[in-house]
């Protein structure tokens, strides 16, 4: 019995170390968004700026955007090379692609939850060229395919390959180390599936015909990414034990702290924050000073605005962590696990948009930073506390608990809570350090005219509060207050115009499909809204815009229609099984990164919503119930709203073929990215 009761406690303890481990399973949450869309970004890119240039094109949007180092990517989004330049991918479940010359690959899902069993499909469609991918898995639960018009090609976790879809038509699948998978065939019923290992080839001439050979290496393409592999590997050296507070993190920022963080700069310890990371900066490279959000672009993706830093170390520190201003340590990140466009703060003014850091101050409640008019003139900066004739009312003194409640529609990640607590109380107390650096948060706003938002290099046209053109008149009283102006109408509007400045920019190359002209955007109340909402953006004096080319429009809007032609049964997701037997269709959705079934009414959001204990799930029999425990999805916030991508649906089996027993693919377990 003595034995037993040991037995049943080892094993208990086993299960509740998989709970946690389960539970840990999230890559990162994201603000606003679905939970499990995860991103990529342009990690190396060969862009010189002219024709050549590496391009990503997304559903949904008229014109091709360069490919620039750090550019957001999700579902929905091709990137496609020129015959003469290259580019790589960088997903943040750790999975690296790299595409060769004259290459077009869509990302259609990734990690989109299944229908029928706890699998996890991220599909890459090549249309044509070359990829080299080094495949890191995010957990067992990820079922990571590409697919080409011959076939669809699965890798193992930690596997290494090459896949090619020819301009005549074939597919060729290499590995260079790991495991892979190739399903080919002429229809459902004569489908044959070939396993191969490292240093091993197969070629798919057609649907019928294919040839087993030995790993062909030594191309042009095989030495680029050597060369890349080498200059990584440089990169990691002295890697170093991280603070164990880093290593609880999501896994995207364990990668860059390990990866990057002592390569780029330095982690300190703080008594106020924990564990920080402060970049290396060289003078010679910021002459004038350096700020978070001031070196790079803006983008537009699911109609948010995505900050693209210049910084090559630039995409964690950027979306995952706030970066805050300390009197002592200058500008530090503060590491989170909750995935943001960017964490700044919006402000407009007389047809200026303004961005600053987001930090700790901001979810203070009496803590403010904006315009205040005093005297016939406007100011702007961290405000008094004490009244303000004209201007806001401010509180002379804290009252205790006045700053508990962050009044900030941004969430304040769990690992942040700790640092607040000790800044606030420093805040209270009035230590110099605190309120000095509390102090500096508005100076570091970066305002540009409204007509230049989609300029490619910001801190080129960026200027400071002091520098901005100065407003004469008396405003109306209600502006003077600032009541009606908040952040998220700033961010609203620059984002609509920013849209608005694209339309016509690409309206005027004649890279737009021809149609009405794009409506002006609204811009928030505050100062200066009579004079900003005159409309669209001006052309400049003394040009026209030219009509639209139909071919280049016609030719742009079908590659982004993304459908890859290939037999809609070649694909490794179970569902498309469980859906030949029910003589359903199952489609995937780029825009909510999701696989559907539009007959039964079932979609990935079912499967990740818990009715009463209970999901949904696709069986050989139809829709049945099951409890939520079998599928650990990490739960959702509902909308799909604020995603990457469009609308852009494919479907993956459309066949009647007769009952089959249910896919059993698919498996638990969890936990963060695999090494």
């Amino acid at each position: 019995m003595k034995q037993k009761g040991i037995g049943l406690i080892i094993v208990f303890l086993a299960l509740a170390a998989a709970a946690a481990t389960l539970g840990a399973a999230d890559h990162y949450r994201v603000l606003g968004g679905p939970d499990r869309f995860y991103f990529g970004h342009v990690s190396y890119t060969e862009a010189k700026g002219d024709s050549e240039d590496p391009v990503v094109l997304r559903e949904g949007q008229a014109g091709a955007e360069t490919a620039v180092l750090n550019l957001p990517l999700g579902p929905g989004d091709t990137i496609r090379t020129s015959p003469s330049r290259r580019c790589e991918v960088q997903f943040d479940t750790g999975t690296v692609v790299r595409l060769d010359f004259d290459t077009e690959l869509k990302i259609e899902t990734v990690l989109a939850q299944s229908l029928s069993a706890p699998s996890q499909v991220s599909n890459l469609s090549l249309a044509r060229g070359r990829v080299y991918i080094m495949y890191k898995q995010y957990d067992s639960r990820e079922m990571f395919q590409v697919l080409t018009p011959l076939a669809a090609v699965k890798l193992n976790h930690n596997t290494v390959a090459v896949v090619r879809a020819a301009a005549d038509g074939s597919t060729d699948a290499q590995v260079k180390s790991g495991k892979a998978s190739v399903m080919f065939g002429p229809d459902e019923k004569t489908l044959q599936k070939q396993a191969l290992k490292g240093g091993e080839r197969l070629t798919l001439v057609s649907a019928t015909q294919f040839a087993r050979a030995a790993y062909l290496g030594g191309s042009e393409f095989e030495l680029w990414n050597d060369e890349v592999n080498a200059r990584f590997d440089e990169l990691h050296k002295g890697q170093s034990a991280l603070p164990k507070p880093i290593q609880k993190l999501p896994p995207a920022v364990f990668y860059f702290a390990q990866k990057y963080g002592n390569y780029y700069g330095e982690w300190l310890w703080d008594d106020l924050y924990g564990y920080v990371w402060r970049p290396f900066l060289d003078r010679m490279d910021y002459p004038w000073g350096w700020a978070p959000y001031f070196c790079g672009r803006w983008t537009s993706v699911g109609g948010q605005l995505y900050w693209v830093p210049e910084e090559p170390w630039g995409w964690i520190p950027y979306h995952l962590g706030i970066w805050q201003w300390d009197k002592k340590l200058g500008w530090v990140w503060l590491p989170g696990s909750l995935f943001a466009p960017a964490w700044v703060d919006w402000e407009f003014f007389y047809g200026y948009y303004g961005w600053r850091p987001y930090g700790l101050f901001d979810w203070f409640d009496g803590f403010s930073t904006g315009f205040y008019y005093m005297g016939g003139t406007w100011y702007y900066g961290h405000i008094p506390r004490t009244g303000v004739p004209g201007g806001p009312t401010v509180l002379g003194t804290v009252r205790k608990n006045q700053l508990e409640q962050p009044p900030s529609s941004l969430t304040m990640p769990t690992e942040l809570k700790v640092a607040f607590k000790n800044v606030l109380a420093a805040y209270k107390k009035g230590d110099p350090r605190v309120v000095d650096s509390a102090k500096r948060v508005a100076s570091e706003t970066a305002f540009i005219s409204r007509v230049d938002l989609n300029s490619s290099k910001l801190q080129d046209k960026a200027l400071t509060w002091d520098k901005l053109p100065k407003i004469s008149g008396v405003p109306p009283a209600k502006e003077a207050t600032g009541a009606a102006r908040t952040t998220a109408d700033a961010a609203r509007s620059a984002a609509q115009v920013f849209r608005v400045n694209q339309a016509v920019r690409e309206y005027a190359r004649g890279t737009a499909t021809p149609g009405p002209a794009p409506k002006p955007a609204a811009v928030p109340k505050g100062p200066g809204a009579a004079q900003a909402s005159s409309g669209a953006p001006p052309v400049a004096a003394g040009t026209s815009r030219p009509a639209a080319v139909p071919g280049a429009a016609g030719e742009r809007a079908t590659r982004m229609a993304g459908a890859l032609s290939r037999p809609q049964f070649l694909d490794w997701n179970p569902d498309v099984k469980v859906a030949r037997s029910l003589g359903v269709r199952i489609e995937y959705s780029s825009r909510a990164n999701q696989v559907r079934c539009p007959e039964l009414g079932l979609s990935s959001l079912d499967r990740m919503r818990s009715t009463n204990g209970f999901v949904p799930r696709l069986t050989s029999a139809g829709v049945r119930s099951e409890p939520a425990s079998t599928v650990i999805s990490g739960g959702s916030s509902g909308s799909a709203s604020g995603t990457a991508g469009s609308s852009g649906v494919h479907a993956a089996a459309t066949t009647t073929a007769a009952p089959a027993k249910e896919s059993s693919s698919g498996g638990g377990g969890g936990g963060k990215i695999k090494n």
